[in-house]
């Protein structure tokens, strides 16, 4: 006779196996958030490159911070828009503090493939981290072969691949720095502007402006790299563009991974070359082409 119960009669036995199992693993990797699933947004590859180097996946960690502009910011003025330079400043950095607690509170060395969204508003500044949180997997004998013991969780926003080949060589993150800085475009005079208005020329006044304010965003990631002990700046991403609501101003903004090398000396990694076998379907057939000949 078919038991009632069918396939899933011993399920609850079954599921409490693979808690105690799953318990067991927490356990023996240290694991300061004992029963919790482990979560990321990296793919299968880069899990596995992180072992290699001795590191594994912990979770996904968040942090958000929103700083307001005072109404009359963006008034056509002249120089800079101090207040927007003040919100993204102060932003980035309470983002970048809220992410490092959450990955101190759970026991992470640090935090990869961070995703950095900004957003501008006329009165607000928003500024959204995601990344994975990593921590140190441990050996057979309960030990870790990965070489440094930050005093506190890196962030990065370089793929868990690239960190892989950066430790290599004796590299390693040490935090996010950003700059940011918006200027006001002068107006042109009337005359020039009337005598250019059928005519294919350069807007002087907005490719000084857009120079003044690369100047004023890489200097201030420049103080921000050696503020937070590093020595170079990785996977630089960068926005140069008018202020949507403000076509006046011209906004820079730059975004990176201080590095350092903390290694005696720098090595090369040694890389192998890998052909993917997930090419596209070919359409047609090479004895086809016979008849074209």
């Amino acid at each position: 006779m078919t038991d009632p119960a069918g396939p899933f009669a011993d399920r609850a036995h079954r599921e409490a196996d693979l808690g105690e199992v799953g318990r067991l693993l927490a356990e023996a990797h240290g694991a300061a958030d004992i029963g919790r699933g482990c979560t990321s947004n990296l793919s299968l590859d880069e899990v596995l490159l992180l072992h290699a180097v001795g590191l594994e996946p912990a979770t996904v960690v968040t942090a958000t911070a929103c700083t307001t502009i005072p109404p009359g910011s963006w008034t056509w003025s002249t120089g800079q828009v101090q207040a927007a330079d003040y919100a993204f400043s102060r932003a980035f950095l309470l983002a970048r503090n809220q992410m490092r607690a959450e990955a101190a509170q759970i026991g992470a060395m640090g935090v990869v493939a961070v995703d950095i969204e900004l957003q501008l508003s006329p009165h607000r500044y928003l500024v959204v981290m995601l990344g994975t949180a990593v921590r140190a997997a441990s050996d057979g004998h309960g030990g870790s072969h990965f070489p440094v013991r930050y005093p506190s969780p890196f962030l990065c926003d370089l793929s868990a691949r690239d960190f892989v080949v950066l430790s290599r060589s004796g590299w390693y993150p040490i935090d996010l720095v950003g700059g940011a800085s918006y200027v006001h475009a002068p107006r042109r005079g009337v005359g020039a502007a009337l005598g250019q208005v059928r005519q294919n020329v350069e807007l002087t006044n907005f490719t000084e402006t857009l120079y003044a304010a690369r100047e004023l965003a890489m200097q201030r990631i420049q103080e921000d790299i050696a503020e937070v002990g590093g020595t170079g700046l990785l996977d630089m991403r960068f926005v140069d563009e008018t202020v949507p609501f403000a076509g006046h101003v011209v906004a820079f903004r730059a975004y990176g991974t201080a590095v350092k090398l903390l290694a005696d000396t720098h090595t090369h990694p040694d890389l192998q070359l890998v052909v993917p076998l997930d090419d596209p379907v070919v359409g047609f057939e090479a004895t086809s082409l016979d008849g074209q000949r």
